[in-house]
């Protein structure tokens, strides 16, 4: 039923559209009319007559983005890159630590700064025993355990002073206590104190420079060598003879091993540098 009745919509059309319709089985006659075949379908009736191929349209939009592909397996490695400009100083972890003997301040090197000031202190010049060495001692002390009296089964220490009683360099400070300054450099890694000069070795960075002093040497205590700084200062209100520990300029004796180069009586200088 279906198809009779496309074939007679075929016919219909093709009659409005001036195409001939032959019968079943019938072949087109060649007199320039164009026939139609009751039995072709529809879209035999469209190709008959469709036009020409128009123009091809304009290009579409694009499409939305697809779906993330899996991770790819993993390159080679590259080549070596040139190398990169050397960065900022990172913060320090090091450092090391001096005194300063005669100042209560640091020297203004940079990357130098006070750990604390203090009081210079040793066992007394005439004592056998005790300890040699000078030291820097704070001036906020804390205690543990204490019995507040003087016993004669203890080491002693005595603030130390200078004694210098002739003409020789610092005679102003006769007599007076000595302070002392405990200096931290953060950016050097090693101290050297030189013995008989003030200046330091080329890329070394002079701390300070001054005397060298120790106890007489015929005290009965003997002490270190120190470096005292050349512009020594004395402690507020100190100036009394006490005979503690002493500080006094060390001068070269010539024997037939240190003279020449060194003059005998002269005091010998000193240098504190870092590096």
């Amino acid at each position: 039923m279906q198809l009779a009745v496309v074939a007679y919509i075929n016919v219909i059309i093709l009659t409005l559209i001036g195409i001939k319709v032959l019968g079943d089985n019938h072949d087109s006659p060649s007199d320039g009319v164009i026939y139609f075949n009751t039995t072709s379908s529809f879209f035999d009736l469209v190709d008959l007559v469709k036009g020409r191929n128009g123009r091809d349209g304009r290009d579409g939009r694009d499409g939305k983005d697809g779906e993330k592909g899996p991770q790819g397996e993993k390159g080679e490695q590259g080549a070596v890159g040139p190398q990169g400009p050397t960065g900022p100083a990172g913060p320090s972890v090091g450092g090391i630590v001096f005194t300063r003997w005669g100042r209560s301040i640091c020297p203004s090197t940079p990357g130098t700064e006070l750990v604390y000031d203090g009081i210079t202190a040793k066992s007394a010049y005439n004592e056998k025993g005790g300890g040699i060495n000078y030291q820097c001692l704070p001036k906020d002390p804390q205690y543990l355990t204490y019995y507040s009296s003087v016993s004669t089964w203890r080491g002693y220490m005595y603030g130390a002073e200078y004694e210098i009683e002739d003409s020789g360099p610092l005679r102003s400070l006769h007599h007076h206590g000595v302070p002392c300054a405990v200096c931290l450099t953060y950016t050097r890694g090693t101290v050297l104190m030189i013995p008989g000069k003030f200046t330091c070795p080329s890329d070394w960075t002079r701390e300070y420079y001054g005397y060298l002093m120790s106890e007489r040497h015929n005290h009965e205590n003997p002490s270190t060598f120190e470096c005292i700084d050349r512009y020594a200062e004395s402690i507020i209100g100190s100036g009394a003879n006490t005979h503690g520990g002493i500080l006094e300029h060390v001068e070269s004796r010539c024997n037939n091993h240190l003279c020449p180069p060194y003059v005998d009586g002269r005091e010998l200088t000193c240098v504190v540098c870092t590096i």
